[in-house]
């Protein structure tokens, strides 16, 4: 991993095999514990640095960050069915 952005910057990481997911060019990798991982190409230098360069910088969630997003969105999940059933449809 080169992304300084990534956690597992400056890590290696034994890769599988490539696949798309919504048009980006992912890694399917074995991460540090053991698990299989799919982690951007451009995170890597499996194809050069010249495509992490273009990439430009990134954002990614922490552990906490994703704890929070979820709760949010079960709080707005849970908050959409109690609504269901009140608005009255035109006849």
């Amino acid at each position: 991993m080169i992304a300084r952005w990534h956690p597992l910057c400056g890590r290696v990481l034994l890769a599988r095999s490539f696949r798309r997911l919504k048009g980006e060019l992912m890694l399917a990798v074995v991460l540090p514990d053991g698990s299989a991982g799919t982690v951007q190409a451009a995170a890597t230098d499996v194809l050069g640095e010249r495509l992490q360069a273009e990439h430009g910088p990134e954002m990614v969630l922490t552990a906490d960050g994703v704890r929070r997003l979820r709760a949010l969105l079960v709080a707005k999940s849970r908050g959409s069915r109690r609504s269901r059933g009140t608005r009255r449809r035109a006849a």
